[in-house]
Order: C-alpha cells, then structure tokens, then sequence
C-alpha cells in the first residue's frame, strides 16, 4: 500500500496552525489544527476533502485550532454527499438490470451451477464459503456507503461543536465525536498497549500531554457528573406539536432515563447531522398545545389544499386543529450545561499495519492450490490443496514488512515538553518500530528548548519536521487572493497594499537545506511538503520546489496599458483635489477609514473572503461590522504587528447582522487579540478565579475597557456557550443584545440590553459614551431569522449604515436616512434578480436603489457572490425605483423557530427591566398585515430626481480596501481601469493555458497513470474466479474511492463547483443541505476565476 503525508498548512498570519493530510489511497485523514482559514487553503491548493473520513485534531481544545471545523464539516458533507448520492443512484441501476426479466433462463442455471461448483472447491480447500460470502455482502452493503465523519480530539470538544447547533445543520452524513475525557488516565497506563483507535488502515495511538506543573489531574467536576433529565436539559416538553423528534429520540415521560451532561452534548451534536428533519413535513395538532410562535396551517375542506392559518387578533384560540411544523434539532436545546476549561493538548502516533509480502502464484501452483482458492492465501486463511496438504500463507507470500508511520507532536509551550518527553510510548518498540517521521507544532520557544534538541538527536534516524511560529515563514498562503491584490495595488497603491509577507524564517536562511537546519536535525515545514511513507520513506522534492509565491512575477506581468491608465486617473484625481481640496474635507467623516477585510459571500473563495468590514474614525475608535471567518487572518496581512496592536486597542465594538456562519466564526479570534493586547496574563488569569462578577455597568466603564459586542440574541447566547471552553476574553465583553422595536409607523428603533439589564441608546449614557458613538439603530431586515441592519452616527455628524445581508429594506432606508455612508450588500448581478428574491438577498441594482432613497453621500457595495471575479459595468446598472421588502409581522413581533432558516424574521421573546417595553410586549397579539413581496408601504420612498442621482459615489469592494470616507469618488474613477485589468489578465490565462505544453503533456501522464492503476486494480478483483453471491457491490468510483472521479458525475461537479453555484454555497452559510434537486436547478456560466 502506497500512502503519504502532506502539509497543507503552517502557521503564518492566515492559519494559526499546521494541518496535515494522511492519503492511504481510499481514504484520507486530517491531523492537526483544524484553524480559521483551512477551507479557503483547501480550495486554493486543490485539497480535495470528499475521501476525509476521520479528523484528528491535535494541541488544546481552542479556537485557535479548531475555528475552521465547522466550515471544514460542512465542505467535507456536501462534498460526501453528492458522491455517495451519485455512487446509490448507481447501485440502484445496476441493480434493476440484473432483476430484469430479460435475463435468459440458461444464464441463470449456468450461473448457479458455476456457484456449486465453486463452494465444492472451497469446501474441499477447507475454507467455509459462507463467510466469504458474508465479507463480500458486508463489503458490497450499500449502507456502508452512508457517509460518517469522525472527530477526534481533546476535553471540550463535543461541548464546541454542539455550540454550533443554532446555524449548522446538514442532512445525510452523521458525525460521531471521539473525545479524550478530562479522567482518562493515558499517563500511567501500561506502555504496551492496543491503539486507542484502528480502522482497516491505520492505527492511532493518543497522547494527552498535560503542563508539567500540572498537579489536579484526572479531577472531575461536579456539575459534569450531575445526571439531568433531557427535558430539564432541553426546556421542551414532549407534548407539543413538533417536539416527536425529541419524543423519539429521547422520551420526555415522567419515566425518562436520566442523561450525564456528556451523552446530553452528544445527542445534541447527532441532532445536528444525519437529521431526518424536513421542512415540508406537517403535523396535525390541537391549536391549544402548539407553542408560539410558528407557522400555522389548516386544509380547506373544499379544496384539500393547504392555506396559511391566523390567529384571530383580541380574540381566544379556537378549538381546532391545526397543522404545525416539526421542530429542526437546534430549536430543541435552549442551553448546554456548563464546560471546564482543560489544558490537555492532544498528540498522536500513526501507525500502518504490517504489510503481507507479495503473493507468489507459482510457488501455490507447484504445491497444487486451485488458483480460485488464490483470494483465501491471499487474506491469510490457510487451505488445503488438491492432494490434501495444508498450505499456509507463509509458504506462498514473501515475508511481512513492518507498517510505516509518523507522529503528529503540538507542543503549545514550553510546560508541556518535559510531559511530552516522560511518556512511555517512546520506549515501546511496539509502537515506535515503524515510525518514519515526527511532525512538530510548536508554540512560541518551544523550538529553542535544548530537551527538544536533545530528543531530536537521540531519535536522529526519524525524518523531523518542525513548523513553529517562530520558525516558519509568513508566506503568502492564498496565492490567488494575494496575486489579485498586488494587481490591484499597481493600479492604486494608495487604497491596495500589498499583503505583508516574508518567504524567510525567523530563524534560518531562506534554503531549506541549510547548514543550521542540518545540525538542528529538522527541516522547516512548509506547505506542500510530501513525505511518502509505504512502500518507503522518500520526499516528494518536486513538490518544493517553489512553496511560496513569486511576488516579483506577479508585479512584472503587470499590463503596460493598464499602469498607463492608472496613471491618467491619478493625474486626474490629483488635479481635482487642487482645485476642490476645501469641498472634499468639508462634511463629518471625511477622514474616517473603512477596511474591506472579506467582500466576498457564503463561503470563502481563492479570491474573496467572507463578510467583515472595519470603520476607523480618528477620535472615536474602530468599529467592526461582521467578522467571517479568517477576519483576524486578513488584519495580520494588513497590519504590522505595532500597527494591529493600536487597531486593537481603540477597538471599540463589533457588530454581527446575523447567525449565518459565514457572519460571525471570525469573532472569537478577533476577541481574544483584543483581549491579550489590553490584559496582561496577570489580569486574564482572573477569569480561573471566577471571572468578573460585577454587575454595576457603570462602574465596570469607569475602572476598565471593555468592547462591545452587539448582535442578536443567539450570538450572545453562542459566546456565551464557548466561553465555558477557553478564556478568550469573555469576561471582558459587554455583550449587547439589539432590540428592534417598532416604535413609528416607518420606523424600528431599537432598545438594547445587557444582562438583562435595558440600556439607554442617547450620546448622554454612559454606555453609549463609551462606544465613542452618539446614536445607535438597528431593524429587522429579510434574510433570515433574527437579521438586522444597523445605522450608527457619531459626534461629528458623520452617519454609517450597514446593511448585513437583505432583501431591500424601506425600514433600513428611514434608519440611514442621510447616511454619510452606506455599506450594502450586493450579492447578485442583475441578471440574477430571482435568485436574489429567492435567497433574500440584494442585486447591485437594489443597493444603489438603497441608497438613493437613503440619501446617503456615497456607497460601498460588498459581500459579491463568489462566482464573481470581475466588476460590473456600473452604466448598465438600473437607477429607477426599487421595491422595498420587508419581514413578515407575527405574534408580538415574534417570528417561529421550528426551522434552520426560514424566511420570516425570527426573535425571541425578551423581559427587559422598562415598563414600557413590559407594556408593549403584554399588548394583544398582531395580526400578519403583509406578505414578503409586498413593498413597504408603496409611494412613501420616492427616489431622488434624476438630476440629482449624479450625486451619490459608488465605489466597488475587493478585499484588503482601505479607503477614506473623503475618497470614495476617486475610487469610482478607477473601476474602468479595473474593468481593463481583468479583460487582459483573462486573455493572459487563456493563451497561457494553451502555450504550456508541458503542464498539458504532465495532466496527461497523470491521468493515463490513473488510468493504468484502476485497470490494475480490475484486473486484480476480477484475475481469480469469485463465487457468485447474488449482490454487486456499488462502484467504487461513484462512492469517491481511489480511482474514482465524483468530480466526474452530475453530482460531483455540483459539489466541486459548490463555490461557483450559489445555491450551494448559500447552504453553507445558512446550515442548509444542499439536495440534489437544488444544485440541478441552475448550469451558470462559470469563468476562469472562480474558486473551486
């Protein structure tokens, strides 16, 4: 068996960490960390994850290491998915034409007859054809092509995923959770023991590495012992409408067994997977059980068909029946119970099983073995031959050779080293004979430690690896993105910097081979590296060759005409600031800074990330509007580490729209930078003693910074819930969750609320004195549930509204009335206006529309579908009136949470400390006065004139923009030049494709290699006569095994190109699953760039 590993990241400043792949041919593994980023690098380097069936994830259970899990799940499910689809759909056929009747009786007796004959053989041999027959049923079920994804890791880790469960959510793959318990004593076991894991592949041996000064081990606490009930965990009762899946998962009786909090977790995260949850499924129950708020539906009993249901406004529920929806598994569970933060940090030995020797034909010939007894030698069973004489394997195969294998070792400091030295595993032959080579994932110094040297040397005949902060080099670890931002940088160098980077190790010369690394012992991980470790241990050095991209090549292949027409803009910008210098820096916010840090939208791109946007005012702070994943990533390319501290340090707030993931699974990173620049470790370790338990606002602003976090209600809860994992700064948080109340016939102003506590939004709170803004609105907008947009003003005057993702709103445009700015979505072209009305999302043509009724000075269009690569021709863009859409009313302002994302809004029902709030919400219920594709009310936003639509500046966002508030008309000078940038680098890639005869000439060896190796493989199932067992196992190539191409069927395109179809990569965003149906909708038209 030929199997190897591969680098498929070290840490730079866009992954925190070093992530590996294992490849065994049919399957793959993930060792490693597990960190924000992976995904982006997954598609940037081609990785395909649809043969990912395990994940190790090692070092300590934190964001650091395991903030792209979640995105990695949901690439591997629909990746999966599709495969296994493609590979039943098969089965299936093939199936049906074998019960065909017009199979000819003759072949049928013949068959049966060869299958006689064929057990006698067996017989006779010794060998019981039965259980053959039983491994290849069990080999070919097409059950086991049901995808599993297992994860394995440290304390805590179940507890992180399960946390997830309010915008994760995928039907048809399960996820099982392998976790080290806190009790588990690996330290002094008996060193010669069986691997903690094994499949058919590979052993794992795991290694919890404690601090040394670590003296507690092994304790438990006492809340993770308390056995609860699933209804007390879950707050539901079995009765209601919508609650039989947990009826049938868990049954809510007076009866029901009792769960520990760690079978509680475990359901939560089955709950999230493999669901057979359906949107269309209706259930049929009594109106007076069902909990509001939902969606009602009854049958007409004329028509049999199904009509929308309304709660009589002032009046009693009547006694009838109707049909309700059930619950999605994340509306289940209100709360998990309480985690302790562990320091174990997990490391792993992997080891292959000995590899039989070569079967040797002849010499089972010379001692007269039927050859159909052949496959039984082959899989160590022993015969008997035609003259009765037993044959043993051993006679016949070459001698065993002893499996290769490797260590993944993380190290988060120095306190864990000398735990990691004493461990018993390194003197037991059993385990280490074999071993081929030792990863290392170091934490800053780790590397200098002389006890690490020491170890190296004395185990000097393994191949060490070392990737290390401080170690590695911060190279550019998305080329595309990167080479894409330097071509925009020599057309406008002012507003496009150059990502920071360095090829050079802190540490060591630039070669890899150097004369330290030499005397080290280790070679310098770099991205790419191959190790092959069966049938021997060689490196794959074409594959380092060049592990970092050529900035230089890039600048050189800029367009001569493209930097002359750069230059006649500059020319024309810099006589128009002369002449109109007092006019421009005239209006508040002139000099305030917006960074465009992921433009792109539902999933990360080679060319685009996902959702955050930083506002720097001078004088106030930093302001952070959604932090996808990879945010924190994207501000280390931008910043130099003296530069980020200042950005960090006047952070003053960060606002998420909405619970999508492609939204917010940046924010912990982001939170705990802020956290370690502001406190010192002496202050962070409070948070061991017990936290922060002051309760006086006031007085907490007056001692302390603090950041805060606006969102919805599920965000805090969801910070909330993970802070019980790691002390990312939590404490320090002042988690504000946003109200909006409908307060004026066209308006929703919010009301805000800490701890339960209503905060005041007037510049005269102290709260609100803090943030360094005057005011604060936010309003419900239609994408999903619980979305808002949010205007925020300062002192100055200056007015910047965001949009988040939404339909077009009319209660967004009276919140910005007169913004200075306006930062929309833009996720469609116009072209693709019913995907927009379909995905609650908005065309440029809807933004600008936004705009104009909004009155806003400029705008900033962002979060582009990732299909998009090149920028719209604004002329063709539509300046007319646009229609304003608008969430549906429910009962108080209330929407249902029965669904992952359904499209009306959905909020939580609040108890703030104000009366009026009390009153408001004790008011009768509403009636539903409007439908989605109503416009919010019709004729009151009438649109500027045309004569003054030539006002407002629009400006065009890629990643790593900045950009002053004062220059957004100068950047709308650039998009022709950016326009012509595109159209050569296209023309460039197509004539380079065609003159690399090489690169063609070497996809051609690979894939008649490929070829040649699947026929070998054929050859050797089909070499040997088999008994005829009645069932055909399901093509291996559908089901994503080696030799096969999922990419190649219907399916499997869908999920290669799931960034380029937005049905799919909308799923990702929202927790949907993508269905077959749903990716065979559309075709679009793909181009060059885009990323998977």
């Amino acid at each position: 068996m030929h199997s190897y590993i591969q680098l498929l990241t070290t840490p730079t400043a866009d992954t925190a960490g070093t992530a590996l792949i294992l490849d065994v041919g049919l399957k793959r593994y993930m060792f490693g960390n597990i960190h924000e980023g992976l995904q982006r690098v997954c598609i940037q380097r081609s990785s395909r994850l649809a043969k990912t069936s395990e994940v190790f994830i090692s070092g300590k259970t934190e964001w650091k290491n395991l903030g792209g899990l979640f995105g990695v799940i949901l690439s591997i499910a629909d990746a999966t998915a599709s495969a296994v689809q493609s590979a039943t759909e098969n089965t299936r056929a093939k199936n049906k034409a074998e019960e065909s009747p017009n199979q000819s009786n003759a072949k049928s007796a013949k068959q049966a007859k060869q299958a006689a004959e064929r057990a006698r053989i067996f017989l006779e041999a010794g060998v019981d054809p039965e259980k053959m027959i039983q491994k290849a049923g069990k080999d070919n079920d097409p059950q086991s092509l049901r995808p599993t994804l297992t994860i394995h890791g440290g304390p805590n880790l179940t507890h992180t995923i399960a946390t997830g469960r309010r915008f994760i959510f995928r039907k048809g793959m399960s996820v099982e959770v392998n976790e080290l318990a806190e009790t588990d004593e690996h330290a002094s076991i008996d060193p010669r023991r069986d691997p903690d894991w094994k499949d058919d592949c590979i052993q794992v041996w795991k290694l919890p590495i404690e601090p040394s000064f670590e003296t507690d081990t092994g304790t438990k606490s006492p809340e993770s012992s308390r056995k609860r009930s699933f209804e007390e965990f879950a707050g539901v009762d079995a009765s209601l409408p919508g609650n039989t899946e947990a009826s049938t998962s868990h049954p809510v009786t007076d009866n029901a067994p009792s769960m520990t909090d760690d079978e509680l977790r475990r359901s939560v995260v089955s709950a999230m997977f493999g669901s057979n949850w359906r949107l269309d499924a209706l259930f049929e129950t009594p109106l007076k059980e069902v909990k509001l708020p939902a969606q009602l539906w009854t049958k007409n009993p004329e028509t049999k068909k199904l009509e929308r249901y309304r709660i009589p406004n002032d009046a009693p529920k009547p006694d009838i029946n109707v049909l309700v929806r059930k619950p999605w598994p994340g509306a289940l569970v209100d709360e998990l119970p309480p985690a302790k933060p562990s320091r174990i940090a997990m490391s792993y030995i992997v080891r292959h099983y000995p590899q039989r020797g070569k079967f040797l034909p002849a010499k089972a010939q010379a001692l007269k073995v039927h050859p159909i007894i052949f496959s039984a030698l082959q899989n160590g069973t022993t015969v008997k031959s035609q003259n009765g004489t037993t044959v043993t394997p051993e006679m016949v195969m070459e001698p065993s050779r002893t499996g290769g294998g490797f260590a993944v070792v993380d190290l988060p400091s120095v306190e864990y080293l000398h735990s990691l030295l004493r461990r018993p595993e390194w003197q037991d032959s059993n385990i280490m004979d074999g071993l081929q080579a030792m990863v290392w994932n170091l934490g800053h110094g780790v590397s200098r430690d002389p006890a690490l040297h020491a170890f190296i040397q004395q185990h000097n005949t393994l191949k060490h690896i070392v990737a290390a902060p401080d170690v590695s080099p911060n190279y550019i670890s998305l080329d595309s993105s990167a080479s894409l931002i330097i071509r925009l940088n020599q057309v406008d160098s002012q507003r496009y910097p150059i990502p920071i980077h360095s090829n050079v190790s802190p540490l060591l010369p630039p070669s890899r081979k150097s004369s330290e690394e030499q005397s080290a012992g280790y070679i310098v991980a770099v991205r790419d590296y191959h190790l092959q470790l069966e049938a021997k241990l060689e490196e794959r050095e074409a594959a380092m060759k060049e592990p970092f991209l050529d900035t230089r090549r890039v600048l050189e292949l800029a367009s001569k005409e493209v930097l002359e027409l750069a230059q006649d803009v500059k020319s024309k910008i810099a006589s128009a600031d002369a002449a109109d210098e007092s006019t421009n820096r005239s209006f508040p916010g002139h000099d305030a800074e917006i960074i465009c840090l992921g433009t792109g939208s539902s999933a990360p791109s080679k060319y685009r990330n996902v959702s955050a946007t930083l506002l720097r005012v001078p004088g106030c702070g930093s302001y952070l509007f959604d932090c996808g994943e990879g945010t924190l990533g994207q501000l280390r390319r931008l910043y130099t580490p003296a530069e980020l501290e200042k950005v960090l340090r006047d952070l003053k707030m960060i606002w998420i729209s909405h619970m999508h993931a492609d939204h917010h699974l940046g924010t912990t990173s982001v939170i705990k930078a802020w956290y370690e620049v502001n406190f010192g470790p002496a202050e962070r370790s409070r948070y061991t003693d017990g936290g922060d338990s002051e309760e006086d606002l006031m007085k907490i602003l007056q001692h302390e910074k603090r950041l805060f976090v606006f969102a919805g209600h599920q965000m805090i809860h969801w910070l909330e819930e993970y802070s019980f994992v790691e002390d990312f700064g939590y404490s320090k948080l002042i988690a504000v969750e946003t109200i909006p109340r409908k307060v004026l016939p066209n308006a929703d102003f919010s009301c805000m609320q800490w701890k339960n506590v209503a905060l005041g939004c007037d510049s005269s709170d102290r709260p609100m004195q803090a943030t360094g803004l005057a005011n604060i609105v936010t309003c419900y907008v239609d994408h999903c549930r619980d979305a808002q947009a949010i205007s925020v003003t300062f002192p100055s005057g200056f007015k910047f509204s965001y949009s988040g993702d939404c339909r077009p709103s009319g209660r967004f445009v009276q919140i910005g009335k007169g913004s200075t700015v306006l930062v929309h979505e833009a996720t469609f072209d116009d072209a693709m206006q019913a995907d927009a009305d379909a995905k609650k999302h908005s065309t440029m043509s809807e933004a600008i529309g936004v705009a104009l009724a909004m009155g806003a000075k400029s705008l900033l269009l962002t979060h582009f579908s990732q299909r998009y690569q090149k920028i719209p021709e604004l002329a063709t863009l539509s300046r007319d009136r646009v229609k304003f859409i608008e969430p549906r009313a429910s009962v108080n302002g209330v929407g249902e949470m029965d669904v992952p994302d359904d499209p009306e809004i959905i909020n939580h029902d609040v108890r703030l400390n104000s009366q009026s709030i009390q009153e408001e919400a004790s008011s009768p219920p509403e009636v539903e006065t409007s439908d989605t594709t109503t416009p919010y009310v019709s004729g009151a936003l009438p649109l500027p004139e045309p004569g003054r639509r030539q006002d407002l500046k629009i400006a065009i966002a890629f990643d790593l923009l900045r950009i002053r508030v004062g220059d957004i008309a100068h950047l709308e000078k650039f998009v022709p030049v950016f326009q012509r940038l595109f159209e050569i680098s296209e023309q460039e890639g197509k004539v380079n494709a065609a003159n690399q005869p090489d690169a063609v000439e070497q996809s051609k060896r690979e894939g008649q290699k490929q070829k040649r190796k699947d026929l070998r493989r054929q050859n050797s199932q089909t070499k040997q006569p088999k008994l005829d067992v009645g069932t055909e196992a399901a093509p291996m190539e559908a089901a994503g095994c080696e030799g096969g191409s999922p990419e190649n069927s219907a399916h499997g395109l869908a999920a290669k190109h799931q960034g380029q179809h937005e049905g799919a990569t909308k799923a990702w965003s929202a927790g949907e699953a993508v269905t077959t149906d749903r990716i065979r909708s559309r075709s679009p038209k793909l181009d060059h760039a885009e990323a998977l």
